[in-house]
């Protein structure tokens, strides 16, 4: 239990869902794992690896692997929580005091973002063969996502968060709505066992469509 509060210091603040569930069991597991010889690096590559298997299942078996697609992408999620906790707690690779190592951070965050990606096409094509705008669905999805991702991105490197660490950025009500929307983990979770590709793409599309406004209304008004 002591191991387990001591690793929960080295979580990031996410939306609630993520605090309140996936995050208590990524801890869990990270406590477990501690003692062993498993390395953050093998958990990034753990997390590749089961949302590898559920892109396979999304392409080829949808219809009868839903639940299995699901588990295996909440998984992912829970293991891509657990790599960062893991090398903060360790002080292994970027957190490492004296010899810092981009490696495994460079492979977390690029894997992450290709994955999602790669899911959402996999999405609409899997979404074409049963939706008569089914490719046109999955296209929309996958360039809003293109674009929002572009502008978090530069506007990140553009503020650098004016300094701070971002868990020690204040976060109203706001904030943490759009954290919960900005979750595509929570969309899968909802709409895949509903059989409901094209709500689960055309709502998260539209989230960050939203999401990205208020950003841009958000740096306009408060920045210099």
């Amino acid at each position: 239990m002591s191991r387990y509060q001591e690793i929960s210091q080295y979580r990031k603040p996410f939306d609630v869902v993520t605090n309140w569930i996936h995050y208590p069991i990524a801890t869990w597991l990270c406590a477990l794992f501690s003692y062993s010889f498993v390395t953050p690096n093998m958990i990034t590559l753990a997390a590749i690896a089961s949302e590898t298997i559920a892109i396979y299942y999304i392409i080829t078996d949808f219809s009868q692997s839903q639940i299995m697609i699901v588990i295996l992408l909440q998984l992912g999620w829970i293991l891509d929580l657990m790599d960062g906790m893991m090398a903060r707690f360790k002080k292994l690779g970027y957190y490492h005091p004296t010899q810092p190592s981009n490696k495994g951070y460079y492979l977390d965050a690029v894997s992450d973002h290709v994955l999602k990606f790669i899911i959402i096409g996999a999405l609409g094509y899997r979404l074409s063969h049963a939706h008569e705008f089914g490719w046109q669905i999955g296209m929309l999805a996958l360039i809003v996502h293109g674009i929002t991702q572009t502008e978090h991105t530069l506007r990140g490197m553009i503020t650098q968060n004016n300094g701070k660490p971002s868990h020690q950025i204040k976060r109203g009500i706001t904030d943490h709505i759009a954290l919960l929307l900005n979750n595509i983990y929570l969309f899968y979770l909802v709409f895949i066992p509903l059989n409901r590709i094209d709500l689960l793409l055309i709502t998260f599309a539209g989230v960050e469509l939203l999401l990205l406004v208020k950003r841009m209304i958000s740096f306009w008004i408060n920045e210099r």
